[in-house]
This record gives C-alpha cells, structure tokens and sequence, in this order.
C-alpha cells in the first residue's frame, strides 16, 4: 500500500482515508461515522472557491472540537493573525459562531458555535451536532481546559497536513476522532477519555495524548491502568504523547519507570493479583511512544 499518497484533492484523500480504514479492518467500526470525515484544507483556486473551503472547514473544526482560535485559524489558513480574526468575525456576523473572550486563550478568546453554525455544521458532516442554548455562548466551552483543547487541535489538525523537507505529504494520520466525539462513543468509566483518535495510513489505530503539565504519581497510575484497558480490550493499538515541554516528558518517563517497577510488586487487594502482570509491562512499554518531535513547535506557539 503506498503510504505516500499525494493528496491535492479530495477524492484522493478519501480514497487514502477509505485504504486505512480497509488496513484498519472491524476495529475502526467504534469510531464510526467520525473516522471517515475528511478534515484537510484544500484551497481553490480563486477566491470564491477558498472562500468555501475556508467557511466550511472552519465550521467543522468547530463542531468537532467544541473552540477554535485565530492563531490555529492563521496557521491552517497560512494567513495573518488578522486575517484570521477577520475570517472568524465574518462568521460571527454570519450568526454562525460567537466569540468568548478569556485570558486563557493565546489570543484571549475563543470561537463556538451559534446556532445556525450547529445546524450547518450537521449539513457538512451529516451527523448530529450537540448545541447548548442559552444566552451565554461562555457556557458552550469549559475554559478550565481551553489550552489543553487548543494544543490539541492543532495537534490532530497539524498530523492531517504534515509534510516532509521537500514539501511533499507526509501525514501521521489522515483522519481522527476528537476528544468530545470519543465521550459521547463511550461512556463506560472504564475507558479512559483519551485526548483524540488518529487512524494512521497503515491502518493503526493511536490514542493521542497531550501532556502539557506535570502529574502526581499516584494520578499517573491511573492513566496507566485506564491505558492498559484500552490496549487491551482493542480500542486502541497504541498511545502516543505530545508535549511542549521536554523536561514533562522526563518526568513522565521517570515515574512510568517507577510505577512498573513497584505495580508488578504491590498486590490488588480485590484480585490478589499483582497490579501489573510482567506481560501488563512489556505492553505499554512497547506501545507508549513519547513523540518529542512537536515540543519546540508547541512551546512557541502557545507558550511563547
């Protein structure tokens, strides 16, 4: 299968989409309709037709994610930052979007849906778009974790349109499954709420995890646990870590190494069984990748 397809249209990345979802085989079909929506931008070749795709990419982003802000905008777009703020205040006068302005935010405010925009955007992806009514579009988004979503996004959003040094595609994943697609899939404590989804082009399915601040040992436990159920019971082939910082990820590392090493020891008291088996260890050991490569990027994006 060729992992290099060009994608210059859309039909060509629905085509790659529909190859890795076949490698994938019956595993994608939880993920489902979510992994088969295309997400990259296509530009067009004259101002009617960027015009579109720019309103209708911007639409689902913000359907799919909940927020988006003008710095992604401007990045996905590859215009201004004041560009960007005028695309998406085009959409707030279109009632398609409402602003909500917080501190938390690089650019101290954020982008939701308005109503029309969450009926558009069910046109878009033919799928039910959840909408809070009320006055206060504030209470669509929980600004407790606007930065965390944001990285996230882009993130997911930066995997669909990687290229290598000479320019040419070289996407980690063509398509995904957001954060709050995969609370409303599962709602079984069980599993873990992963950050996002990706379904690589050979057809692996990755849990995408951002790390952008440091955990307790004991709270690291308990993503390892809720990790080692989702490998385990088939969600998810794999998890992968993103972070700005270089110095999270050796603390991550660090208290992992720790924790296999004292869970393979300490008994649980309702199995009698060791917390990690030695076959427990060696599945998140080989498959908990720490992906270094972003950490530059992302510290001078949103942290700079």
């Amino acid at each position: 299968m060729n992992m290099d397809i060009t994608m210059h249209t859309l039909p060509a990345l629905q085509h790659a989409i529909q190859s890795s979802v076949d490698e994938a085989g019956d595993e994608v079909e939880k993920f489902q309709p979510y992994l088969l929506m295309p997400m990259r931008y296509f530009s067009g070749v004259n101002n009617n037709q960027i015009g579109k795709a720019r309103r209708e990419l911007t639409i689902k982003i913000v359907a799919r994610f909940g927020l988006t802000s003008p710095t992604i905008i401007a990045w996905l777009y590859g215009i201004s930052q004041r560009q960007a703020i005028e695309h998406l205040n085009k959409l707030v006068k279109e009632k398609l979007l409402n602003v909500v302005v917080t501190h938390r935010s690089l650019d101290n405010r954020v982008y939701v849906l308005d109503y029309a925009g969450a009926k558009y955007a069910e046109e878009l992806l033919s799928v039910a778009v959840y909408f809070r009514s009320g006055d206060n579009p504030s209470l669509r988004v929980n600004l407790n974790t606007v930065m965390h979503d944001l990285i996230m996004e882009y993130i997911l959003l930066r995997g669909v349109h990687n290229v290598d040094k000479e320019g040419n595609d070289k996407s980690y994943w063509h398509t995904f499954v957001t954060e709050p697609e995969f609370k409303r899939l599962f709602k079984s404590t069980d599993v873990r709420n992963v950050d996002g989804i990706a379904l690589e082009p050979n057809g692996v399915i990755t849990a995408i995890e951002i790390e952008h601040s440091f955990k307790t040992k004991a709270a690291r436990q308990t993503i390892l646990l809720k990790w080692l159920y989702g490998l385990s019971h088939g969600y998810y082939d794999k998890v992968m870590l993103f972070s700005q910082s270089q110095q999270v990820f050796n603390d991550i590392k660090r208290l992992h190494n720790q924790l296999f090493e004292e869970m393979s020891t300490r008994v649980d008291k309702k199995t009698r069984q060791p917390l990690l088996r030695a076959s427990d260890v060696d599945v998140l050991q080989s498959r908990i990748i720490y992906r270094t490569v972003f950490c530059h990027e992302l510290d001078e994006m949103f942290y700079q």
